[in-house]
């Protein structure tokens, strides 16, 4: 086959040879063609992500703090990223539509530069994109060279330029939100150790006299088996003793008894205010639970955003380049990879 070939340029001639190339001769170049079905299904998977991110996480023990300032701003500042995710999902549907129709590509490619127009409008505002060297001039600029090209994949592949913004714009939309996280989770934190200050605080009293009593009924039972030493440190760790005890020296049965008929009676008192306290307890670590889920959960949802951002670009550039390529099902692992390769913008 290739000495065939070669037997022809040479009776052609070079012109001929140089022909071949400036009229794209079949010989040497490989057809592209849209291969709709990863990025089909990667859309589905970017539904079904996003739908992860917009549904909002379960405040139970916290309720109460659901309405703080810090709180409030913070779902606030998530909107915009979750509208900008849902757009996306609208967007390569209305895509993968186009691409079923049939419509003549001219007449797609019209309706992908104002689906996309329309996608945009929601990802980030002017003053967002503006920032992003993105230019009312080269929004333009980008949707006339889709509604322009020749064919429906040329016009996806024209789309690449706001491709990139829009990952930009989510992934700096996901920062500040990834900002707001620490301020939020820190000054619900604060809320919960105000109100549980002076339970906690009279709790850790309560459990430190249980084990200093505990310990001054151990000394005094060694005490009576003869261990006069242990008399003396017991009325040294509790000065109480002394009040039943004047001296080691005159101590007597009636005395040790009385004593540790003091501190029994004091231990049960000390067991029933722990007790009363234990709802308290309970309740302040089922707060500091359901606040350290809070936190991850939040984090979690912010690292499937910019994965499945990060899928949809790269499915994206693949079909406008006719890359036939297998769906990127694996969001933790392949975004990973595929978040660095982001092209920036001119």
């Amino acid at each position: 086959m290739t000495k065939h070939i070669l037997h022809v340029i040479l009776r052609a001639g070079l012109p001929a040879f140089v022909l071949m190339f400036q009229t794209g001769c079949s010989v040497f170049q490989s057809s592209r063609a849209i291969d709709m079905a990863p990025f089909a299904e990667n859309t589905q998977l970017m539904f079904a992500e996003a739908a992860k991110v917009s549904r909002p996480v379960r405040w139970s023990e916290l309720k109460e703090y659901y309405s703080l300032p810090v709180v409030a701003g913070f779902r606030e500042k998530a909107q915009p990223v979750i509208r900008g995710l849902r757009a996306l999902v609208m967007y390569s549907n209305q895509l993968v539509a186009l691409n079923m129709s049939a419509k003549s590509d001219k007449e797609k490619n019209r309706l992908l530069a104002q689906y996309l127009r329309e996608a945009m409008t929601k990802v980030a505002s002017p003053a967002i994109l503006d920032t992003l060297g993105v230019s009312p001039s080269l929004l333009d600029s980008v949707y006339s060279d889709i509604e322009h090209a020749p064919e429906f994949r040329e016009g996806i592949a024209a789309a690449s330029p706001l491709v990139s913004a829009v990952v930009l714009a989510l992934n700096r939309g996901l920062d500040r939100i990834d900002e707001e996280v620490p301020l939020a989770i820190a000054a619900v934190d604060r809320e919960v150790e105000l109100k549980y200050a002076d339970k906690r605080r009279n709790y850790r009293g309560l459990v430190r006299m249980q084990t200093e009593t505990q310990y001054a009924v151990t000394l005094l039972y060694d005490a009576r088996k003869g261990d006069r030493a242990a008399l003396s440190e017991a009325m040294e760790a509790d000065p109480s003793v002394r009040e039943f005890i004047t001296s080691p020296e005159k101590a007597t049965p009636a005395m040790y008894k009385a004593a540790e008929d003091a501190l029994t009676q004091r231990l049960e008192r000390v067991d029933a205010y722990l007790n009363q306290l234990k709802f308290e307890k309970a309740a302040y670590l089922a707060k500091q639970e359901e606040l350290e889920s809070l936190r991850l959960g939040i984090d979690e949802k912010i690292k499937v955003a910019r994965n499945a951002v990060a899928i949809w670009a790269q499915s994206h550039r693949n079909l406008g380049d006719g890359i036939a390529v297998p769906p990127l099902f694996d969001v933790v692992g392949m975004a990973g990879g595929l978040a660095r390769k982001v092209v920036p913008l001119p």
